[in-house]
């Protein structure tokens, strides 16, 4: 590999890595009502705020963009997303029908696709973090549960469906809304029943199950509908 290639290479590694800062310090900014819903992100001002280049910024807002937090409006900029009501209902709603359309079809498959070692190894992991109060371990492990049964269904179209949800973006949202209510021994026990629902094929239980593990809209202050 050539020097000049070699510090091409280095430049777009640096440029990632401040990208991922930048990612992770807007998703603070918008939790803590630094960036309100609605209010637009000004790419020039954020790069000398955050004293790094427009073009690291830009990268940034595009994933920011990705996973829902942003929308970009035409010829006006970029915007905190509003979140609101309907739009989480939708979520739960389509999430919903594409696991159960995923074990679906990992039940016609016999559960040959579906890694059910690595579904034990989540429920461990987030039996930990319960130990441990940890609800944003848990949150991640918890979607890491869900994108395995989805995966079980050994449809690639079906996963990238799934994965376009944005769930970055609602997870954050319900973390932020209901970290004094979500109760995480809870939530274990409910994704212990969606795991032994699934391998029983009972798929009237597992709707019922994963719809009942979702944040309870009724607690949510601050959203609008």
């Amino acid at each position: 590999m050539s020097a000049g290639v070699a510090e091409r290479r280095k430049k777009s590694v640096h440029r990632r890595v401040l990208s991922d800062d930048v990612v992770e310090y807007l998703i603070d900014a918008i939790l803590d009502g630094t960036l309100q819903p609605g209010e637009k992100v000004v790419e020039l001002q954020a790069a000398r705020m955050l004293d790094v280049s427009q073009a690291t910024v830009r990268e940034a807002l595009r994933e920011l963009e990705v996973r829902g937090f942003l929308e970009s409006r035409p010829f006006r900029g970029t915007y905190v997303r509003k979140f609101t009501i309907r739009g989480l209902q939708d979520y739960f709603r389509t999430r919903t029908e594409l696991e159960i359309l995923a074990a679906r079809w990992a039940m016609e498959a016999g559960f040959k696709t579906l890694d059910h070692v690595h579904l034990k190894e989540c429920l461990n992991d987030m039996e930990t973090y319960v130990s441990r109060e940890d609800h944003v371990s848990f949150r991640k492990k918890d979607m890491e549960f869900h994108r395995t049964v989805v995966q079980g269904s050994g449809s690639e179209s079906l996963l990238s469906s799934w994965s376009a949800l944005c769930h970055s973006y609602w997870a954050y949202f319900g973390l932020h809304f209901e970290q004094k209510k979500y109760n995480l021994n809870d939530q274990m026990e409910k994704h212990k029943a969606i795991y032994d629902l699934l391998l029983l094929g009972q798929l009237d239980g597992l709707r019922k199950a994963i719809l009942d593990h979702y944040v309870n809209i009724d607690l949510i202050d601050g959203a609008v509908d």
